[in-house]
């Protein structure tokens, strides 16, 4: 049996195609949010260029990053690979999103002195 060389283009090419959709939803999601590239880097725990490289379709995100993109946005994770599958969900705010991603992040930071003074009073 051969190594058939067409195959492996066509799934260079398949993955290619997904990675341009998913940076397309992406963005018009981003958009619709009111989201600039930089805030929803800080939300999702990556650099600024590496939204713009996934939206440009040149990167694709991690397994967890799409999970977080996910998160923040309330939109499914399928719908990010399928061509005009992206729906803003109206359910919450983008504040209320970010409040709630910063207040996250406060109790997680304050986890460890929390614990300290518990244990080291």
């Amino acid at each position: 049996m051969g190594f058939d060389e067409n195959f492996v283009e066509n799934l260079d090419n398949q993955e290619t195609s997904l990675m341009m959709t998913f940076g397309k939803n992406l963005k018009e999601v981003r958009k619709r949010l009111g989201l600039t590239q930089t805030s929803l880097a800080q939300m999702i725990g990556v650099s600024t260029s590496f939204v713009t490289e996934i939206e440009k379709g040149r990167k694709a995100p991690s397994f967890i990053t799409i999970e977080k993109i996910s998160s923040v946005t309330r939109v499914p994770v399928w719908s990010y690979f399928i061509e005009g599958g992206c729906d803003v969900s109206d359910e919450i705010s983008v504040d209320q999103q970010i409040l709630s991603f910063k207040l996250k992040k406060e109790l997680m930071e304050s986890i460890p002195r929390l614990i300290d003074s518990v244990f080291n009073p």
